[in-house]
């Protein structure tokens, strides 16, 4: 499976209309040099194990979901590799969906947007509501991955 989504910065919650909030935690087995991320995610009470490889606009992704037990045995490996957010959807204009994450513990005060897509060209042609902030789909600075290893990027 392929994974087509932009990653923009927000100044903070927005004033928009949100549809769902669920609280995530989430950490990563893999280490900072390795080329395939390896993930591990707990989403309300739904628990997932995720393989990513690639950066930027398009990368490849494959997700099983495991059940408590695993997830809880396999939790430890991602110590000093974690994060948690609370993430709200809102629909846009375009009816696309917008993930919005709050980020709390070490990365508080850090607001993410994604937007995910069928194919390139939606991608490409998508103008980003006035609300969002900088791209930062090509800053693998801002991958969770890298903010769980290294905290929030300095500017």
């Amino acid at each position: 499976m392929k994974e087509i989504e932009r990653k923009f910065l927000l100044a903070k919650m927005p004033e928009v209309s949100l549809h769902s909030t669920t609280c995530i935690r989430q950490g990563y087995i893999s280490q900072a040099l390795d080329s395939v991320e390896i993930r591990l995610r707990q989403k309300g009470d739904a628990f997932f194990m995720t393989f990513k490889r690639g950066q930027g606009l398009v990368r490849d992704e494959a997700e099983i979901r495991i059940d408590e037990a695993d997830f809880n045995h396999l939790w430890p490996l991602t110590h000093g590799r974690q994060v948690e957010k609370q993430r709200s959807k809102a629909i846009l204009e375009n009816g696309l969906t917008a993930e919005i994450d709050e980020f709390s513990g070490a990365l508080a005060g850090l607001f993410l947007c994604e937007v995910e897509f069928g194919d390139e060209a939606q991608a490409q042609a998508f103008v980003p509501p006035r609300w969002f902030g900088a791209e930062v789909t090509e800053d693998s600075r801002y991958k969770n991955k890298s903010l769980a290893e290294n905290g929030i990027p300095e500017n």
